[in-house]
């Protein structure tokens, strides 16, 4: 079994690619002065600064509700009809939207469909 380091097999990656001795591309900037690219591998290379930014740094601590008094709440739902009312708009269905247009309404043609008509 053969065992290759990184480093053994870079040289040979890049040979593979066809890599070796090409110019580096260059980009144009937007005052059109062309701007090269910097060789990761060159340790003379600058580094654009890192700026950390915290993924709780937007976080917001839970703060409590205020209550209302527990009297006034009561009183409140007594006024509305009780639990019974609350109970009552529970169980009432709603209305279901028709898949139907009502009688007499012509549905509007389908795009692209405008001539075929169903016989």
């Amino acid at each position: 079994m053969v065992c290759f380091t990184k480093a053994a097999m870079l040289p040979a990656l890049v040979a593979a690619l066809g890599c070796a001795g090409q110019a580096q591309p260059t980009h144009k900037s937007p005052d059109s002065a062309p701007v090269r690219r910097q060789d990761p591998a060159d340790p003379r290379a600058t580094v654009p600064t890192l700026v950390y930014r915290s993924p709780l740094g937007r976080y917001q601590a839970f703060t409590e509700a205020e209550v209302a008094p527990w009297r006034e709440t009561n009183d409140q739902v007594r006024q509305r009809g009780g639990w019974r009312a609350y109970a009552r708009e529970a169980q009432t269905p709603v209305p279901a939207a028709s898949a139907s247009p009502p009688a007499g309404v012509a549905k509007p043609p389908m795009p692209g469909h405008s001539g075929h008509e169903m016989k």
